[in-house]
């Protein structure tokens, strides 16, 4: 009987230790509030994790946001850890983002301090890099990221609103900059792109997005001016220029789809799927590179013994890559601030820069260790 026993608890061990979706919870307002975590295939504690933030939209749940998104999958090829969180239930779930939606507004629902609240617990209970927390949310939850990275912008490197439109109640002034990449397609009645009173159950004003994005170019110092650099299959992707170092402000519009998650899942009543282009690509591609404050620390791979060494940064001409310790140098690869590979440097240690334009790039530096990857500025 005791064999027994001791082979159950082993078969229970696996089970856990195998088990990568699990639910949590947390105390918040006199309720204890859930959330879904998925922790990547890959996952250890000897390295810090990225980790996302994806929130449902409104009459949806955590469940839900991770069958649309397939942002869970994502996280076991790319190694970030994705967490779910559950809005408060009265006959749906719902967020209260300021005016929108339901009856999280009408009682003053705190979702700010539940997300904050779960932030913190996610910190102590798993290895996650802090610098590297990212926020996306589709709908409601878009609408709910928009107004963490007005109120919370100190916790977050990057946000990536999908189907949403910012409903806070006052004006957004954070005392920080984020980097926003905002998603959308034009066939959506819910959140009209061009705003007004959508078709959906929330029966509030939505602001077009324009408006949206111009108020978040005014936040990260952009310049007015806005250029097309994604132009393909009905699907275009524009940026506004001079945004200050690494605060991005980019739009992805699709023609087809509607209010849903493009490239996603769609549900059994939800409007159809774009299939111009994958949304959670775009996101992971806009996040992977972001850290909180636009640090100089790097964004991915371990060098806490210095192996690495890049100099001078910021470089008007020449970027030279210095390895230490027995490292050899493999492949080099530049990227631009939108994650596009610019350059490709096999066996080389330094790299003329002096004609790319002035603004910052990432770098990866693969070595026989591990790989290196960080940000540097170029010049005029």
């Amino acid at each position: 009987m005791r064999y027994f026993y001791l082979l159950l608890a082993c078969f229970i061990l696996k089970v856990i230790s195998a088990q990568t979706s699990f639910y949590d919870s947390i105390p918040h307002q006199l309720q204890w509030r859930t959330f879904k975590i998925h922790l990547p295939t890959g996952y250890n504690t000897n390295s810090p994790f990225p980790l996302i933030i994806a929130l449902h939209g409104g009459g949806h749940d955590a469940d839900t946001m991770e069958f649309i998104s397939k942002l869970s999958i994502k996280a076991d090829i790319e190694n970030f850890i994705v967490v779910y969180p559950n809005g408060k239930k009265f006959l749906i779930r719902t967020w209260n983002a300021g005016n929108c939606c339901g009856n999280s507004v009408s009682f003053n629902v705190d979702d700010v301090g539940f997300i904050v609240k779960m932030i913190n617990k996610l910190k102590t209970d798993y290895n996650i890099d802090t610098t590297r927390i990212y926020l996306t949310g589709a709908s409601n939850g878009g609408m709910m990221a928009y107004r963490l990275a007005c109120e919370r912008p100190d916790l977050f490197a990057a946000v990536v609103p999908v189907a949403a439109t910012l409903q806070t109640t006052s004006s957004c002034a954070p005392n920080t900059k984020v980097p926003l990449l905002q998603i959308h397609s034009l066939p959506d009645t819910k959140v009209p792109f061009y705003g007004g009173y959508g078709t959906g159950y929330a029966g509030v004003y939505m602001p077009p997005i324009d408006s949206v994005l111009n108020v978040w170019a005014h936040i990260n110092n952009c310049a007015i001016s806005i250029d097309t650099f994604f132009n393909n299959n009905g699907a275009i992707g524009l940026k506004f220029n001079n945004c200050e170092y690494c605060y991005d402000v980019i739009l992805y519009i699709t023609s087809d789809g509607g209010h849903s998650w493009p490239g996603g899942n769609q549900t059994s009543n939800g409007d159809p799927v774009s299939g111009q282009i994958d949304a959670t690509d775009i996101i992971w591609d806009f996040f992977k590179f972001k850290t909180l404050n636009c640090s100089t620390n790097n964004a991915q791979g371990s060098n806490s013994n210095n192996t690495i060494q890049i100099f001078p940064n910021p470089t008007n001409n020449l970027l030279n890559i210095y390895c230490k310790n027995d490292t050899e140098l493999l492949i080099i690869n530049i990227y631009n601030s939108l994650g596009d590979l610019l350059q490709t440097i096999i066996g080389e240690n330094q790299i003329d820069v002096s004609n790319f334009e002035s603004g910052f790039y990432y770098i990866s530096v693969a070595t026989n260790k591990n790989i290196f990857q960080s940000k540097f500025i170029k010049t005029n």
